[in-house]
């Protein structure tokens, strides 16, 4: 059997301690108990925390794990469960990074779930690589780790012997793509089956929102946001909000791209697409209404911004976001 180390930190989310280990260690048993044939388990799992004392996560709830990292003497993969709390993680426990380094030049893989990823990036193992962790988090881990090169709309990301995954669901995905990984399709269809999971999701974009970095120093750019924010609905005139803040347009769009990420054009369509969403949410429009609403008139163009940027046509997006009365059409 593949030996397999989940680690449960201090305020880690339950869910990311109990998804993969229900997963991963159900994996050639469930399927086989269900079908009446022998189990034939792949995964010898056992939880972990640094020390060995109950895991203290969100709402005060206590894990018992089954031992300490130092009882570990050899593990096959890693799973770091959500590690929201980094520097106080690794103020109390300093041993962690180099528990991680040694067992991994040992030939272990790790893997992350969440937020985890930032006890993964301060081993320094994902430097030069991609990751990815929820939507919330990017930008927080992008002004941490800049070494890393950040994917925030992939669902969970493979490097080879490193692996990182979004939120707290995409923890379930990247645990059964650790059983087809390890052990082949036939097993993870199996384990999806019996747990009653989609296979194949591979993108979080749907399920993100737009957060503009405010926090970037630039008092012009902020100025800048806070008037497309306020006014992205209506047509923006580059050159006269340039010139209001004192200077040319292209020194706007250079400023403003390297305080924010993107152009004011592309700040304008993320914001027009996120009004969006919330109209097809609530419900009671069509999108050639909310089209006109959030100030586009090309209905097909902005159809085309909405699903580079959501990875859904409107259609899909309103039927897996809506309220129930919305899509069941008993408003």
């Amino acid at each position: 059997m593949i030996s397999l180390t989940i680690l449960g930190l201090y305020n880690s989310m339950a869910t990311t301690i109990f998804g993969p280990m229900d997963i991963l260690n159900q994996a050639g048993r469930l399927w086989n108990r269900v079908e009446k044939s022998p189990q034939t388990p792949f995964f010898d799992v056992t939880v972990a925390s640094p020390d060995g004392k109950a895991i203290k996560c969100t709402n005060n709830v206590q894990v018992l794990p089954h031992c300490s990292i130092a009882a570990i003497a050899k593990t096959d993969l890693i799973v770091i469960a959500s590690a929201t709390h980094i520097d106080r993680i690794l103020q109390k426990n300093p041993e962690l990074i180099p528990w991680i380094l040694r067992h991994y030049h040992q030939g272990a893989q790790v893997a992350s779930i969440c937020t985890g990823v930032f006890l993964l990036a301060e081993t320094g193992l994902l430097d030069g690589k991609s990751a990815t962790l929820h939507w919330g988090f990017t930008q927080m881990f992008g002004k941490r780790y800049p070494r890393v090169k950040l994917e925030p709309d992939k669902m969970f990301i493979d490097q080879g012997r490193l692996y990182c995954s979004a939120g707290v669901n995409a923890g379930m995905d990247l645990s059964l793509y650790l059983v087809e990984k390890f052990c082949g399709r036939p097993a993870a269809l199996a384990s999806a089956k019996t747990m009653v999971l989609d296979l194949g999701r591979d993108r979080q974009t749907p399920y993100g929102r737009f957060l503009g970095p405010k926090d970037h120093g630039d008092a012009l750019a902020l100025k800048a946001q806070k008037w497309i924010e306020q006014h992205h609905t209506h047509a923006i005139d580059y050159e006269r909000l340039a010139d209001d803040l004192g200077m040319s347009r292209r020194s706007l769009e250079r400023r403003f791209k390297q305080a924010t990420g993107v152009t004011p054009l592309g700040y304008l369509q993320q914001l027009r697409v996120e009004t969006a969403k919330m109209l097809l949410e609530e419900g009671g429009q069509t999108f050639n209404e909310i089209t006109y609403q959030v100030g586009y008139e090309d209905i097909s163009f902005f159809r085309k911004i909405f699903v580079r940027l959501t990875g859904l046509r409107p259609k899909e997006y309103q039927q897996r976001f809506a309220g129930y009365c919305v899509k069941s059409g008993l408003e």
